[in-house]
């Protein structure tokens, strides 16, 4: 189980709003800045993996949406004043991940993370589905949008274990 907190439809469809408003680009240079400052881990995970897709701005895009519908209890107008609401990924909770999906394969991998989003974030699962069913490859797209949920998922809950 994830201590992520869910993502409500109205904060879906708010941010969607959001990206059609302000246009994706705009949002992209905010997150991509945000994820530079508060967890360049996470940004470098989803980076290789656009890369590998090919088309990186478009899948980067739905990463970038993914990570924002996260980030949602924080203000977008924030300035770096607040901190960030998602733990800071570390390497060591991306090698547990890699070894994690070395262990179980990517299927098997990707099927916990969806089985997991179904239960406790519907509303971000559809969100990665939707995205995921418009690329040529769903498979690694929900592959990458598994690793960067499960890798916030992991990082919180080692987070916690250190503050008891």
């Amino acid at each position: 189980m994830s201590l992520l907190p869910p993502v409500t439809p109205l904060t879906r469809e708010r941010i969607a709003r959001e990206f059609d408003d302000r246009g994706p680009q705009a949002c992209m240079t905010e997150i991509e800045d945000d994820l530079k400052r508060h967890n360049p881990e996470l940004l470098d995970m989803a980076s290789r993996c656009a890369r590998s897709l090919g088309d990186d701005r478009r899948i980067m895009t739905g990463f970038g949406m993914f990570y924002r519908l996260l980030l949602a209890p924080a203000t977008p107008s924030d300035e770096g004043g607040m901190l960030s609401p998602l733990p800071r990924v570390t390497a060591k909770t991306r090698d547990t991940i890699v070894g994690m999906i070395d262990s179980k394969g990517p299927e098997a991998f990707i099927m916990d993370v969806i089985a997991d989003l179904e239960v406790n974030n519907p509303e971000l699962l559809q969100m990665a589905h939707g995205f995921a069913s418009r690329q040529k490859d769903y498979l690694l797209v929900m592959q990458g949008f598994a690793l960067l949920y499960r890798s916030l998922s992991e990082q919180l809950a080692a987070d916690r274990r250190l503050l008891h």
